[in-house]
């Protein structure tokens, strides 16, 4: 009988776990209603604007649009006289910007709006400066830009032994990535998903230079790149490019904005030196910054800005390639349809390709044109993305779309709970690494002893869709869908 009080910016989790809502702007309680009610009739314009700026699962970038919430919150000691919200909302009238409006019953929810009832939030239409560019389908014919065979990385570990420390002992290795085999063609974004572990970020990190490979074939534009920085050209340095999870861990306190932003021009020798402030300029604009944010150091701005200045800067050299490891996970849910419509401009303006890694599935499939599935270092699926969220699917990519939160209170969502822990990489399992905790081995004659003992074949679903597995593709195909949405989706 315990009471919980959740805190939380991710709509998806709230409408999993929670039976009231309080929505809170600068400081203050906007709206309160049951869950239902606040994902389905939202009364305050905030609230609305909070859901237009949510990805449903299965909606791609081609049939729905995120509108992010213009303008900012506004600091603690330069809050309006009125309501809070009236700078940034497309209702504000007079008495808005006067008057502070107070919390009030309105059809059984409690809203702080003086104009709530008089607000069809279905008859409202985006303002011109939040309003992205529509967005083209890739060229799944396109030649390949990076094409990854059979890559592996792994990683020494000295034990505690003395035989260990002496170096008598067996060598230990954590096989952080495993046999990734893949392609990515030119203006196309590969999504690649998974829990915390599988090897996601050590794939990209492979990718981009910051770690050499074990073993395998890696090449970009042709060129191998299996090896770290220090044995890469220039050439190959500026094609490739990183935005970061944490943009406060790789931005220099000391640096202006403008500086930072100008280094890889100075470095690649991209633009003539008297026109870097110009193109730095031309940057900041491109990602939806003014100029005065040249002089600016990083302390001065939001994490949406500082998230905006590492695109901006990844961008710098004019990459061929884009690597995106979690740049959306950490940002409220405005400023992270922000940056993914900003995202989507970039690439549809330059041809950027783009690997983006996230943990929210609804993002991954908004955004990406193929979706990978890693588990303890392997890939387990691959494939279009609108391949990926249906039947047939791999078992671990059922129970990761029976685990994500779904902003929809009202969606059926079978729920799958995985049996253990994820093994250890330095140890895993032979045959399947997923025997240990798949729920559907069973269906396999014997119980599914074939998955302990072989490595299982890659099921071709389509020429672009392959699913690494022993159950054969009828019986893949059975599954039911994992989420069934609401009618009113």
């Amino acid at each position: 009988d315990t009471a919980i009080m959740y805190i939380t910016h991710n709509l998806g989790v709230v409408a999993r776990v929670c039976n009231r809502v309080g929505v809170m702007y600068a400081g203050e309680m906007v709206e309160r209603a049951t869950v239902e009610e606040i994902f389905a009739t939202p009364q305050h314009p905030y609230t609305q604007g909070l859901i237009r700026c949510v990805p449903r699962l299965g909606a791609t970038k081609l049939e729905s649009v995120l509108y992010p919430i213009r303008g900012r919150v506004p600091p603690p000691d330069k809050r309006p006289v009125g309501c809070v919200f009236a700078p940034r909302c497309d209702y504000a009238r007079d008495r808005c910007l006067e008057e502070h409006p107070d919390l009030r019953p309105l059809n059984g929810i409690m809203v702080r709006c003086h104009y709530a009832e008089e607000i069809d939030p279905q008859a409202w239409t985006p303002p011109e400066e939040v309003a992205p560019p529509p967005v083209a389908t890739a060229d799944r014919q396109a030649e390949p830009i990076l094409e990854l065979n059979g890559l592996r990385k792994y990683y020494r570990v000295v034990g505690n032994s003395l035989r260990d420390v002496l170096g008598l002992g067996e060598p230990k290795y954590v096989k952080a990535v495993e046999g990734a085999t893949f392609s990515v063609p030119k203006g196309a974004t590969l999504g690649i998903v998974g829990e915390s572990g599988c090897g996601k970020s050590t794939l990209v990190k492979t990718i981009i230079g910051l770690e050499a490979s074990t073993s395998g074939e890696a090449r970009f534009l042709g060129v191998d790149i299996t090896q770290d920085l220090s044995h890469r050209s220039e050439e190959i340095i500026r094609e490739l490019q990183m935005v970061f999870q944490n943009p406060d861990s790789t931005m220099n306190p000391s640096y202006t904005v403008g500086q930072q932003i100008a280094r890889p021009m100075q470095r690649f020798k991209t633009v003539p030196k008297e026109r870097i402030r110009q193109e730095v300029i031309k940057l900041l604009e491109a990602v939806r910054l003014s100029a005065n944010y040249y002089d600016r150091l990083p302390r001065q701005l939001s994490g949406g800005e500082k998230q905006r200045v590492g695109i901006a800067r990844a961008l710098a050299s004019y990459p061929d390639l884009i690597l995106c490891d979690e740049p959306v996970s950490a940002l409220d849910v405005s400023v992270q349809a922000a940056v993914l419509n900003l995202l989507l401009e970039i690439q549809q303006k330059y041809g950027t390709t783009m690997l983006f890694i996230a943990h929210d599935l609804s993002v991954v499939r908004f955004f990406s044109d193929y979706v990978a599935v890693m588990y303890l270092g392997q890939i387990m699926e691959i494939g279009p993305s609108e391949a990926i969220y249906a039947p047939p699917y791999h078992p671990y990519t059922e129970a990761l779309l029976s685990a994500v939160p779904i902003p929809d209170p009202k969606a059926r969502q079978k729920h799958i709970r995985l049996a253990g822990t994820v093994p250890s990489a330095i140890n895993p399992p032979p045959g399947c690494r997923f025997h240990t905790r798949c729920p559907r081995r069973q269906l396999l004659p014997d119980g599914g002893q074939i998955c302990e003992t072989e490595e299982p074949p890659w099921r071709q679903v389509t020429e672009e869709h392959r699913i690494f597995c022993h159950l054969p593709l009828e019986t893949l195909r059975s599954f039911e869908p994992v989420i069934t949405p609401s009618v009113e989706a």
